[in-house]
């Protein structure tokens, strides 16, 4: 029977296909050399009364004050991050200062508010400030922001048409009142279109950048707010003293003098309060980049002494002027946005990999074509770093750079699409200009936004994603025009339209990829009469999450066995599956910056000796990866092809076969499965019937059948369950033995003749219990300890395990630290240890073993490292630390397994920085790592407790705990078979 949820795509039996992390190319999380004497896209600006400037850094995502002299006082946000949390600021729009002197900076689709320290006070919406709405504690595209003279906050809402009115008397923002209509543009004197940055005169009348119907509209209030034309005519753009073309900034000063920036003009304009208007500053319809020009001006602020700022957007530079329109100066550097160097990328997108190894970059917001040697040493770049133009010498423009992946044909040339100049680049492996094709339009040698370039292997066929015209054009290897897939210009969900596709590939075979991005699936075609006959390979139209059989794909690559590899933007993976569709495996899965994690993969190339490279862009990074672990094998697929089944807790051999318990925290319950003939099969998917069982924790043989115990909760407590053939279960044990607290029956053992069990306490009431059984039916159990030990419910789990005549317990408890019973007859226990082995950090035995004659414990540190302890006589008189500070890794919180094998005792540790890590010894101490971490897979970290790895059929297995894919089963190679030590050995 197959697991609930699983996709048809997926070959439930199969082992898994596994990558592991190799090497990055670029810098995590920092695209560029920042400083304060750069600024990247400076926009809406502000004055304090002591002069200070402060600008926010809409593309270097930071906001930075400087004082009257030019000098940076203060830097908020970070480069390259564009997040919501914390200080982070995501595409700042505007800023200003209450009257007590707090930073309120306008970020998309948010607000934040700062201390004049540049401490975080508060984000509003406080909750998902990255979801954007027209609920009125909700923003879409919020552009401009003002108090007036009674301390009100007002936002600009472009996107809802809108100014958003808020009380700040409590010190969170308070809806009052919206001046517009919610989600309407018009052209009227009630509506707006698209406002941006917004001022206040002497006489508290708000003024708006009406920027959609070119033109100012100044409000005033009586019984309520009414709004009139204040500049400009609206509908109309003009660039004379009457008229405005896409205008955005405005500032006030106190004699009320108005200065307007007219941003498709390239000018600054000043006003008087009755509309009467004269040039200020720029050249009125030329742009430049010297001290008379602007590129963009898009904001304007002034200071006491009369002095006005123009933020000049895409000059990345902010200008200063006297009183009458005079240069005196500039904050940034003309036309260089920010430093780099020979490392670091700048949204990494489209890659491809030549014949030789080198790497081809194309930098979507550096706006750079970058070659790297194999070793990632950079050879050279074409363009200039973060500086846009249609001109041979630059790529990108201002609305995008390049996207999608690269191509290379047979010579070694290199295909780029330049997305936002509507055209394809061609350069020699030297780095020159050798061709361009494409020109904006519909026709069949035009592109709108193209986005992707692939090259057929087998007769040299060009394919463009023409994005923008829903479309991909196919060109033969001269450049002239061949077909077309899609429907040029029409959306659609059929198999003859695409929505908006991003990406395509061909394999050796002609069989064409289209990832048709908005309609969530890959399209495969072959063309016939001139157009693609396309059929889905791979996803479902209006659905996107992590089922391994839904994505949102932006980029497609095939290697040369036919596997076909997809960058899932919507769930930050990578998506492998076989030449028929059948899904394989996954690389990334969690959104963030360490090891197995990618934000937004965009690009994928394979080389020669099918190492996988993935350009993860917001994370200003390419990863490469390598197929398989040496000196290891995956058995399974990720989570048996359900990554909800985020835990291989428990693994154990009965009537040779090896059953695997998996935990499911979606509600839809634990899952069971068993190895045999070299494939898994699902044996139970629901719990045994009772959702409320997330997870298996323990399993154990008793008088020839199978016991399983479960992970529910306080609600319905753990429960037994057992079955002769490993099929058909019955259960017998129930609510926790009675008590719905004891929500998890951990651990099992076999003691003179008795099945034994324990639990998890989850209330502090009472803390962990015994129970046991001479024949395991139900209502034959017995408790053996009650209440944590001598009635200290601090003891909240314990561990069993059997060692030279006498059954250890050993607890866990964060509050006097960890503690180790033994008994002889099952009844009687006494403590063989001090509390937390002499330190209270030592919180729990996470798993137990003996060998070679000694009794080890693997004790859990979150502050020092986990431990290992061992002893012979164990009485509480001979317990010797062998292993300290998580082998070297503080890191390695925990040992949540112990387990000999081979003559070697081999340990496993929690590491959630890195992944997991599996240790052994010849004699408990001496160590060598034998397995990259976390397998090649940061994702992958050690299970709770003792249960997750075992030895069947003379070959070591290991369970995984994977949030991002589903959980894992690691099986180690044959001696002879392993052929890399990752780590020198650690002496102890």
């Amino acid at each position: 029977m197959g697991a609930e949820g699983v996709s048809p795509l997926i070959a439930l039996g199969q082992p898994g296909l596994s990558f592991r992390y190799v090497q990055t190319f670029g810098v995590t999380e920092e695209p560029y050399l920042a400083d304060s004497d750069h600024l990247y896209g400076p926009n809406g600006m502000f004055v304090d009364g002591g002069d200070n400037l402060y600008v926010t850094e809409e593309y270097g995502y930071r906001m930075l004050k400087f004082d009257s002299a030019g000098t940076s006082e203060l830097v908020i946000g970070h480069p390259g991050q564009p997040w919501h949390h914390d200080d982070f600021l995501s595409y700042p729009k505007d800023v200003a200062l209450d009257g007590d002197g707090n930073i309120w900076v306008v970020i998309d689709p948010a607000i934040k508010q700062f201390a004049a320290d540049g401490s975080l006070l508060q984000i509003f919406p406080e909750i998902d400030p990255w979801i954007g709405g027209d609920e009125n504690d909700r923003f879409s595209g919020p552009r401009g922001i003002a108090f007036d003279s009674a301390g009100l906050l007002y936002i600009s809402d472009a996107w809802n048409h809108r100014i958003q009115v808020y009380d700040l008397s409590g010190g969170t923002p308070v809806y009052t009142e919206t001046i517009g209509e919610t989600g309407v543009s018009g052209s009227d004197n009630a509506h707006f279109n698209e406002p941006s940055q917004i001022a206040f005169d002497s006489s508290d009348r708000l003024y708006v950048m009406d920027t959609g119907n070119y033109r100012v509209q100044r409000c005033e209030y009586t019984a309520g707010w009414s709004c009139s034309t204040f500049f400009g005519a609206t509908g109309i753009p003009g660039d004379d003293l009457t008229h405005l073309q896409w205008a955005s900034g405005i500032t006030i000063d106190g004699a009320d003098d108005i200065f307007i920036a007219d941003g498709a003009n390239y000018r600054i304009l000043k006003c008087d309060t009755s509309g009467s208007c004269a040039h200020f500053a720029g050249v009125t319809g030329e742009q430049g980049w010297d001290n008379d020009h602007f590129w963009w001006p898009a904001d304007v602020a002034e200071d006491s002494v009369g002095d006005v700022y123009v933020s000049d957007w895409d000059n990345h530079r902010v200008q200063k002027f006297d009183s009458n329109g005079t240069y005196i100066g500039t904050l940034g550097a003309t036309r260089v946005p920010y430093l780099t160097d020979t490392t670091r990328l700048n949204r990494p997108w489209g890659i491809t990999v030549a014949p030789d190894g080198s790497l081809y970059v194309a930098e979507d917001r550096g706006d750079r074509l970058i070659k790297l040697s194999p070793s990632g040493t950079q050879i050279w770049t074409v363009g200039e770093p973060g500086v846009y133009g249609n001109d041979d010498d630059h790529l990108g423009s201002y609305w995008a750079g390049p996207e999608g992946n690269l191509a290379i044909d047979s010579s070694g040339t290199v295909y780029v699409a330049d997305t936002g100049n509507a055209r394809v680049q061609i350069f020699d492996p030297s780095g020159t200009l050798v061709g361009t094709f494409g020109s904006y339009g519909t026709g069949n040698y035009q592109f709108d936004c193209p986005a992707g370039v692939a090259i057929n292997p087998a007769n040299g066929d060009i394919f463009v994603v023409d994005r923008c015209n829903q479309r991909v054009q196919v060109f033969n290897s001269n450049r002239i025009y061949k077909a077309t897939i899609g429907t040029t210009g029409v959306i659609g969900t059929d198999n003859a339209h695409l929505n908006w596709p991003w990406s395509v590939a061909v394999n050796a075979s002609g069989d064409i990829f289209v990832a048709d991005t908005d309609n969530e699936r890959v399209q495969t075609c072959t063309l016939s009469g001139g157009t693609g006959v396309c059929t889905t390979f791979v996803g479902e139209t209006g659905m996107r999450d992590n089922d391994f059989g839904h994505l949102q794909p932006i980029s497609v690559a095939v290697d040369g066995d036919g596997r076909v590899y997809v960058a899932d933007g919507w769930s930050s993976r990578v998506q492998v599956f076989d030449s028929s569709g059948a899904y394989l495996t996954t690389l990334g899965g969690i959104w963030g910056g360490y090891s197995g994690e990618m934000r937004f993969p965009t690009g994928i190339a394979l080389d020669t000796e099918g190492n996988l490279y993935v350009s993860d862009a917001e994370t200003q990074r390419i990863q490469k990866y390598s197929a398989g672990v040496p000196g290891w094998t995956q058995s399974n697929l990720n989570g048996f092809g359900n990554p909800d089944n985020a835990f291989v807790l428990s693994l154990y051999p009965f009537g040779g076969k090896l059953y695997a318990g998996t935990v499911n925290l979606t509600g839809a319950g634990a899952q069971l499965w068993r190895l045999e003939g070299g494939g898994w099969s699902s044996v139970m998917t629901d719990g045994f019937g009772n959702p409320s069982n997330d997870g298996i924790d323990d399993m154990i043989e008793f008088n020839g059948e199978l016991y399983a115990g479960t992970w529910a909760d306080e609600i319905n407590g753990g429960e037994i369950w057992r079955s002769s053939a490993g099929s058909a279960w019955s259960r017998v044990v129930s609510s926790g033995f009675g008590d719905p607290t004891n929500g998890e029956v951990l651990q099992f053992a076999v003691f003179d003749g008795q099945l034994y069990g324990s639990t998890w306490s989850w209330t502090d009431t009472h803390g962990a219990e015994i129970w046991r059984s001479s024949t395991g039916d139900s209502g034959s159990w017995s408790q053996v300890v009650s209440d944590g030990f001598d009635g200290d419910s601090s003891n909240f789990g314990i561990l069993l395990e059997v060692h030279e005549g006498y059954m250890y317990a050993v607890t866990s408890n964060d509050s006097t630290g960890t503690e180790v019973w033994r008994t002889a007859d099952g009844t009687g226990f006494a403590q063989v240890n001090a509390d937390g082995f002499g330190s209270v950090d030592n919180w729990g035995v996470s798993s137990l073993a003996d060998f070679g004659g000694s009794f080890y414990a693997g004790v859990g540190n979150d502050a020092t490292g986990s431990q290992i302890w061992r002893c012979d006589v164990c009485d509480g008189s001979d317990w010797d630390q062998v292993v300290g500070d998580g082998f070297g890794d503080v890191q390695n919180l925990r040992v949540e397994a112990l387990i000999p094998f081979g003559n070697q005792l081999y340990a496993v540790t929690f590491n959630q920085m890195t992944g997991m890590e599996v240790w052994r010894s010849p004699d408990g101490v001496t160590w060598a790592q034998v397995n990259p971490d976390g397998f090649g897979d940061g994702n992958n970290w050690a299970p709770y407790w003792d249960n997750s790895a075992t030895v069947f059929d003379d070959t070591l297995y290991i369970g995984t705990r994977n949030w991002a894919n589903g959980g894992e089963v690691w099986q180690l190679l044959h001696e002879a078979e392993i052929q890399h030590i990752y780590l020198p050995l650690i002496m102890r």
